[in-house]
């Protein structure tokens, strides 16, 4: 009876964890052609696959022949640069927006999505759509961290390093709590994203006070979710690409003395404001500037702060391209 029991309990143990497994996800779409043709950019053939990229263009008559590449974050594509790109473009510039692999619409390989992996897919994108260098560089969070990466290996094409709450220096959590070592262990970590980390991911993304801003994200970040391969992908990232203690990649940027800027937020709820401090000291030459209230989201959020601190930046860098509404920016910043 005793052995009935035991293996009752084994079976009704088993269950409990293959069940939900192989249940969750059960009805996410296949990545193919049909889902490409709802996207409303270009594709670029790389190594890794199809990378999803769109470009936002000024007009004419203030188009001052400069480019921005935009390396969006962790979890959200290329739109949570809208409100940014907006009044990028209306000051001159031509922006890049990519969905870097894993993300949007862009594809979804299953090899280590590591530094080189960042390097690759970045490099080989400039290339394929003809950007001229030297260019400008922009991220956010973890894509501020690869875009980094990629300055510090590439600074004769860098003409200027904008980073918005940039990851890789001091984060909230511990890198060394249960969670983090059951995600990077094998069958584990895959069993505990799936079940846990999916519906995380899924939850709304509130600010953390009510003077964090109310700007919206202009475009549906579950839909790439609708499809194999996102979150695999994103553990794969967490798993692969340290987003803390990367401060020596932060100094060589720092050192290879092309502008750089960097902006905080107070209220940041993922990345430390002691980052500030560590950047500071990593790249004492760079600007440095923490936005009050601001929190992880803030370049659309609070966009009305962070796009005059922006184009003052790149005002400063080339005043050639300075108009009107860069001007009002500048104005802006200082009030």
């Amino acid at each position: 009876m005793l052995k009935k029991i035991i293996m009752v309990l084994a079976v009704v143990v088993t269950a409990a964890f293959i069940v939900p497994y192989v249940w969750i996800g059960v009805g996410d779409k296949p990545f193919d052609d049909e889902a490409r043709g709802r996207a409303p950019g270009q594709f670029a053939e790389l190594t890794s696959g199809k990378l999803h990229y769109v470009w936002v263009e000024p007009a004419p008559e203030v188009a001052n022949g400069e480019t921005i590449v935009m390396l969006h974050g962790l979890y959200i594509p290329h739109f949570m640069f809208a409100q940014n790109a907006e009044a990028l473009a209306g000051a001159g510039y031509r922006i890049l927006l990519p969905d870097l692999f894993g993300h949007g619409f862009s594809d979804r390989p299953t090899e280590k999505y590591d530094q080189a992996f960042f390097e690759r897919q970045i490099r080989e994108l400039l290339d394929a759509t003809d950007v001229e260098k030297p260019f400008y560089l922009a991220g956010q969070s973890t894509g501020a961290m690869a875009a980094t990466l990629y300055a510090s290996q590439h600074p004769d094409q860098i003409k200027g390093l904008m980073l918005i709450v940039p990851a890789g220096l001091r984060m909230h959590g511990r890198d060394d709590d249960l969670i983090s070592n059951i995600l990077r262990a094998p069958i584990a970590g895959e069993w505990l994203w799936r079940v846990v980390g999916r519906g995380q991911l899924l939850a709304p993304w509130k600010p953390p006070c009510d003077e964090c801003g109310d700007g919206p994200l202009l475009g549906d970040p579950l839909i790439q979710a609708e499809y194999r391969g996102y979150f695999p992908a994103m553990l794969n990232i967490l798993r692969h690409f340290p987003l803390r203690g990367q401060d020596d990649i932060f100094k060589a940027a720092g050192d290879a003395g092309f502008p750089m800027l960097a902006i905080f937020g107070d209220k940041d709820e993922t990345v430390h404001i002691d980052s500030a401090d560590v950047f500071a000291a990593a790249a004492p030459n760079a600007t440095l500037v923490i936005i009050e209230n601001g929190d992880h989201a803030m370049n659309f959020r609070k966009s009305e702060a962070v796009n005059p601190v922006l184009l003052s930046f790149l005002a400063d860098l080339n005043p050639v391209a300075s108009s009107d509404e860069t001007g009002a920016s500048e104005e802006m910043a200082s009030e």
